[in-house]
């Protein structure tokens, strides 16, 4: 007969998964909020983008002139690329990439349509979740005007890459965003 004053309800295996359950959900709260307070945050902007563009910036201000001072063309591409949906908004992909490391070309020219030579170009690499996954790589001069280098994405998904090409004392910062689709082995 059950009743409350009965101690083997507490031997009953229901009680002891109804139990595992709750202190299971407790755990699993936990490692959340330890995350939450231990994970550096990383502000998206409304695009979810991980640049954070303080128009009010000094800095901003300056490489914004600077970059139409210059009036370099630039263009991003790879062998390996598809072309995205028409009808994709401008802030989506440009392109998707099919292969892990992917081969990468930028072309940089000046206003006047003549190639730029003798620039370090480097590719920032940003993962929007986490910045465990960012790296760096830097392009080797091909021809005037063209460098190649080749990034190894560490995993499969969108990627905001910022292009920077340094020439003395002359900076030009361009995005791209990409989408990485890795096959699987």
């Amino acid at each position: 007969m059950i009743s409350q004053k009965n101690k083997q309800g507490w031997r009953n295996p229901w009680v002891f998964g109804l139990l595992a359950v709750i202190l299971s959900g407790v755990l699993i709260n936990g490692k959340f909020l330890w995350n939450v307070f231990h994970t550096p945050v990383r502000i998206l902007d409304d695009h979810y983008s991980v640049r954070e563009h303080n128009k009010y910036d000094a800095k901003w201000i300056q490489e914004q002139a600077e970059r139409s001072t210059l009036g370099w063309q630039t263009h991003l591409s790879s062998s390996q690329q598809l072309k995205n949906d028409a009808l994709a908004t401008k802030e989506a992909a440009q392109f998707i990439l099919m292969a892990n490391p992917a081969d990468m070309v930028f072309e940089l020219k000046d206003k006047d349509g003549n190639p730029v030579q003798d620039v370090k170009v480097v590719i920032d690499a940003q993962w929007p979740g986490d910045p465990a996954f960012d790296f760096k790589t830097e392009l080797q001069a091909t021809t005037p005007g063209q460098y190649r280098g080749s990034l190894p994405f560490p995993r499969a998904g969108n990627w905001d890459l910022v292009i920077n090409a340094v020439q003395k004392d002359r900076e030009y910062k361009t995005e791209q965003k990409v989408y990485v689709a890795i096959a699987k082995p």
